[in-house]
């Protein structure tokens, strides 16, 4: 910003008057840190919100509770840092509010989805935006509502009216004039804030709104940050189907070649999941009838009708509200400034957080420094830099996001790189799945992240978790003739904490039935995939383990044959045998546990004694995870002719293609257990 003239300053005295044009959440935030502030510093002052979208028209100020009866245009995503200032302001949102809390984000990629789950001390929920969704019969209990009754309860003076004028007095101070039920009235503030937001005009041009034309008959030198149009919709679930995606936000990275998406996030609420849409078809659309194509294209997509497939749901509604993606040329001037977007917001992420921000650094200047123009361009030029800056680096993080995300090979080195360093390092020192998360859920500051992502420890782990591991795992399905067709990918490593819990669990779980496990294994592995199915399909599908009409598990080389005994009861065994030689092992199922446990035992061969164990553990909404844990120690030698060869065998055997088998099968057995729908009576 070009350097100012020095003026005089211009000081707010006690008893003036802040006239809000906005009662949204920047608004909102804005008279609740000023009126806050102004008792700590002891200064009489008046704060008057104008709202439109108040339903009735009426002075607020004791009212019980606020109604809007207008939609937020947003998400109505809750970031953990925007919870960190919420609890600093000790405002606490009532459970009527919340629409529901995220536990877990989902990037989905090109291979396979990446699930975070939310650290034990971060918080994501979802909340109304006071939108005009039907099932949402009171909108008093939106987030907008809930923050606009806080500034109320602070001392602001709520007017339902809508600004239609604004000029300077003679006395140089801005008079403002509204409309409240067909009559007119002005008011004339000692400082007046647009905090409208960018989407506040006619739906045709919401960038070139009332509101910013209002500033500028002010402030002729504003000009709004950059904009760029979005899809926003609602898919209301119908009350007997279940949500598979309640408590988890995802994030698609891609379309396809015919719906060009640039990012996509689907956010779960009580009865209702919203989507957003961003990307070049986006842009292009001109119409409702247009809007309306595109989600269908969204929705029949192959990875999101996944996704989607147990769900039943209808259009709620939509709306194309334009996203700030950049910061304003000089949002203030003498007794008026923005807050909110018509300032600057992060680059697709958080926008209510920088709303907060902008109202904090406005509110704390008109009562800390002074209200001329020079003085505001000392408060927010610091601010705005910092915006710039931050979403220059957000560019270049969300451009790799969506190269890597997009691309089959490398996301699926990425994913590899992601699932190696979670098998083998403590939560606390995983450095890519720290990346993602603040990526994800905007939880540090883009710079940071950047620098984060392009150190050399990171680079290294992606090299050699990542690209070698993919490298050898590829060459490992080309050799047993693995192909990924006709079914999904999905995660089934486990996190180096979790293995220790369930391992332990595990090993009490087969003490009391009776079954010894290898006491210093040399091999141990562990792996959990989650069906949204229920666990009698689950446990049906075991029983096809070793029949030769199974559809899972069947790499090439290697004959896995049901030889004896009766599927899914003790003593059924199951023989593997490496084609055309002599080289074979057994296993026997040697203890069942209702249908939820499955315990087989290595009979014979190089992993005599170890055993192989399925666990099913029922979870919500019909679904259950799938364990699976094998332990053995490698048969040695019993001569001095045949133990160099047991040696031999212990250094070549190659475990890593047990990981490569099982996790492809594991994806099969999933698609067939969530396939069936009429071999087993409905669940409860």
């Amino acid at each position: 910003m070009e350097e100012r003239e020095p003026r005089n300053k211009i000081v707010l005295e006690d008893g003036s008057t802040i006239a809000v044009i906005g009662g949204g959440p920047a608004g909102a935030f804005f008279a609740i840190h000023f009126l806050r502030r102004a008792r700590e510093l002891r200064r009489k002052t008046r704060v008057v919100i104008l709202e439109r979208r108040l339903a009735p028209c009426r002075a607020a100020s004791s009212a019980p509770g606020v109604e809007l009866n207008r939609c937020g245009y947003s998400a109505g995503g809750i970031s953990p840092l925007l919870n960190d200032a919420l609890r600093k302001l000790n405002l606490r949102l009532p459970p009527e509010v919340v629409e529901g809390h995220i536990h877990s984000i989902t990037v989905q990629g090109y291979w396979k989805n990446i699930e975070l789950v939310v650290p034990e001390d971060r918080e994501i929920v979802s909340v109304s935006r006071g939108g005009l969704f039907v099932p949402r019969q009171n909108r008093s209990s939106s987030f907008d509502a809930f923050l606009l009754d806080c500034a109320v309860k602070e001392g602001a003076e709520l007017v339902s009216g809508a600004a239609y004028d604004a000029y300077y007095a003679e006395c140089r101070k801005p008079v403002v004039c509204y409309r409240c039920a067909g009559a007119e009235h002005r008011l004339e503030a000692d400082f007046v804030v647009f905090a409208g937001g960018v989407n506040s005009g006619n739906t045709s041009s919401p960038a070139e709104g009332s509101l910013a034309q209002l500033f500028r008959r002010l402030n002729p030198a504003y000009a709004l940050p950059r904009l760029r149009q979005s899809l926003i919709f609602e898919l209301a679930t119908m009350p007997e189907t279940p949500i598979d995606l309640e408590g988890e936000l995802h994030f698609v990275e891609y379309g396809s070649k015919a719906l060009r998406l640039e990012m996509c996030s689907l956010l779960p609420k009580r009865g209702a999941i919203t989507v957003v849409l961003v990307g070049p078809s986006v842009d292009a659309s001109t119409g409702a009838a247009e809007n309306q194509a595109l989600i269908r294209h969204f929705l029949e997509l192959p990875h999101i009708s996944a996704l989607l497939a147990r769900t039943k749901f209808r259009l709620g509604c939509l709306c194309n509200p334009r996203l700030v993606i950049g910061a304003a040329n000089h949002p203030f001037a003498e007794r008026t400034a923005a807050v909110g977007d018509m300032v600057a917001s992060r680059l697709y992420k958080d926008g209510l957080r920088s709303a907060h921000e902008t109202a904090c650094v406005l509110a704390e200047a008109l009562l800390t420094r002074s209200v001329d123009e020079q003085s505001l361009h000392e408060a927010y030029a610091p601010l705005i830099r910092r915006f710039r800056r931050d979403n220059r680096f957000a560019a270049l993080v969300f451009y790799m996001h969506r190269v890597v995300f997009g691309s089959s090979v490398l996301s699926r080195i990425l994913y590899q790189a992601v699932i190696t360093e979670r098998k083998d390092t403590l939560a606390s020192q995983r450095r890519l799945e720290s990346i993602l998360w603040k990526i994800a859920s905007g939880d540090d500051e883009y710079p940071a992240i950047f620098r984060m992502m392009m150190t050399p420890a990171t680079l290294w782990r992606i090299f050699t978790g990542g690209a070698l591991v993919t490298l050898r795992n590829y060459l490992t399905e080309l050799f047993f003739g693995l192909k990924w067709e006709g079914f999904g990918r999905f995660t089934t490593g486990v996190a180096k904490e979790q293995f220790e819990i369930k391992r332990a669990a595990f090993a009490r779980m087969l003490a009391e039935t009776g079954v010894a496990v290898p006491s210093r294994p040399e091999f141990e592995r562990m792996y959990t995939i989650r069906i949204r199915a229920s666990q009698d399909r689950v446990w049906n599908q075991l029983g096809r383990f070793g029949e030769a009409d199974r559809g899972y598990c069947l790499p090439r080389w290697v004959e896995i044959q049901r030889i004896s005994g009766t599927p899914n009861e003790p003593g059924c065994v199951i023989r593997y045998r490496l084609k055309g030689s002599r080289l074979a092992f057994s296993l026997e199922l040697e203890r069942i546990a209702g249908s939820h446990l499955a315990v087989y035992r290595v009979r014979d061969g190089f992993a005599r004694g170890g055993v192989l164990l399925f666990e099913i553990e029922p979870t919500a909404k019909q679904s259950c995870n799938l364990s699976i844990y094998v332990a053995f120690a490698l048969e040695r030698g019993r001569t001095w002719v045949t133990r160099p060869l047991w040696w031999a065998f212990r250094a070549l055997f190659p475990s890593f293609a047990h990981d490569v088998i099982w996790n492809q099968s594991l994806c099969q057995l999933k698609q067939l257990a969530e396939e069936q729908k009429k071999s087993f009576p409905p669940d409860d």
